[in-house]
C-alpha cells in the first residue's frame, strides 16, 4: 500500500509538471498593448526629438519667447515712465495754482501795505502840525481873531482840543503801524512759500524732461 500511494503521488506530480509546460508554450489570446500605448504628455518619439534639437526649432521658440519678454518689458517702463510723467505734471499744475492765488494775496497785502504806510505819514504830518499849534506863540496867534474877555482860558481851550486831536492821530498811528508790521510779516511769509514753490515746480520741470527725453542710444544718429 505503501509503494502503490507513493507510485500514484509521483504520477500526479509528473501529469502536473506536463500541464503547466502546455500553458507556458499556448500563444495569449489578448497579448498586452502597453508597448504601443502613446504618452499623453509627449507625443514625440526620441527620433523626432532628436530632430527638433537638430534643425533648432526649440531655440527658435526660446529665442521668441525671450523677445516677447523683453518687449513686454519695455512696455512697462514706458507706462511707468507716462504715469510718473502724469503725475509730475498734476504736481507742477498745482504748485502753479498755488502761485497764481499767493500772487494775487501778495498783490492785495502789497497794496494795503501801501495804503497803510500813506496814512501813517499823513497822521505823522498832523502830529506835527498838532504839535506846532499847542505851542505858547501859536495858541496866543490862534486867539488874535478871537473876541473873548480870558485870552489865557481861550487859549487853554484851543491847546486842550488840540491834544485831544493829537491823541486820537497818535493812537490812530500806532494802530496803522502794529498793521503795517503784520502786513510784513505776511507778505514775507507768502515770498518764502513762494520761493519754496518755484524751486519745487523747477524740479517737476526737470525731473519730466528727463522722463521725456530719450535714451542716449536713440539720440545718437
Amino acid at each position: 500500500m505503501r509503494s502503490h500511494n507513493i507510485g500514484l503521488l509521483a504520477l500526479l506530480l509528473l501529469m502536473s509538471g506536463e500541464v503547466v509546460a502546455q500553458q507556458k508554450k499556448l500563444p495569449v489570446k489578448n497579448p498586452p498593448q502597453y508597448p504601443h500605448i502613446i504618452d499623453l504628455e509627449n507625443k514625440e518619439t526620441p527620433s523626432e526629438k532628436s530632430e527638433l534639437s537638430s534643425t533648432g526649432q526649440v531655440p527658435q521658440l526660446s529665442e521668441q519667447l525671450v523677445q516677447a519678454v523683453q518687449l513686454l518689458a519695455g512696455e512697462v517702463q514706458n507706462l511707468v515712465k507716462e504715469m510718473r510723467a502724469l503725475n509730475l505734471r498734476q504736481q507742477a499744475q498745482l504748485e502753479i495754482l498755488r502761485l497764481t492765488r499767493a500772487e494775487s494775496q501778495i498783490e492785495l497785502y502789497e497794496k494795503e501795505l501801501r495804503e497803510t504806510r500813506e496814512r501813517i505819514v499823513r497822521l505823522e504830518a498832523d502830529e506835527r502840525n498838532l504839535t506846532e499849534l499847542m505851542k505858547p506863540e501859536s495858541l496866543l496867534a490862534q486867539t488874535q481873531n478871537i473876541g473873548t474877555f480870558d485870552r489865557q482860558a481861550t487859549m487853554r481851550q484851543i491847546k486842550a482840543a488840540h491834544e485831544a486831536n493829537l491823541r486820537n492821530v497818535i493812537a490812530s498811528k500806532e494802530m496803522l503801524q502794529k498793521r503795517e508790521v503784520e502786513l510784513i510779516v505776511i507778505l514775507e511769509g507768502y515770498r518764502t512759500a513762494n520761493s519754496e514753490t518755484e524751486k519745487r515746480l523747477k524740479l517737476a520741470e526737470e525731473m519730466i524732461r528727463q522722463l521725456e527725453s530719450p535714451p542716449p542710444a536713440e539720440r545718437q544718429p
